[in-house]
């Protein structure tokens, strides 16, 4: 219940700084200088800890979805397609754009971009610009240049 009431004022909090607290409160990782939208969606179990972590001076954009457990709850499908329950990474100095979809299991890597409107099923290498649904790579970023 707790985790619930905090991830309910995190969506009305105006402030970042106060948004990062109360992810920090709620469980998840959060790393210094990080800026979260108060329309960040993360979709979980109440119980879980620890399984979204956001390095040092990732910026996530409008709208962003992140899932670490899903299934079809009560339908009698629920037997084919069992409770899929992983973490998901988002490594210092992501960029996450507006509209982007994030499911169980993928790390972003350090450095790394997510184009608007994205949908990321597989983990992204460090210092990769991607887009799409699915994500694809578009292109790397020199680390050299930063």
């Amino acid at each position: 219940m707790i985790k619930k009431t905090l991830k309910l004022l995190f969506s009305i909090t105006p402030l970042s700084g106060l948004r990062v607290r109360l992810l920090r409160w709620a469980g998840y990782i959060v790393g210094k200088d990080v800026f979260v939208p108060s329309s960040l969606l993360i979709s979980d179990l109440k119980q879980r800890r620890n399984n979204v972590s956001l390095g040092d001076r990732v910026s996530i954009g409008p709208r962003v979805t992140i899932v670490t457990d899903s299934s079809p709850n009560h339908s009698r499908i629920a037997r084919v397609f069992p409770l899929v329950s992983e973490n998901v990474i988002i490594e210092r100095d992501a960029w996450i754009g507006s509209n982007v979809t994030i499911l169980p299991g993928v790390t972003i890597g350090e450095g790394a971009v997510v184009a608007a409107g994205a949908v990321v099923n597989s983990s992204v290498e460090p210092y990769t610009i991607v887009g799409g649904v699915p994500a694809k790579k578009i292109r790397d970023i020199n680390p050299d240049e930063l």
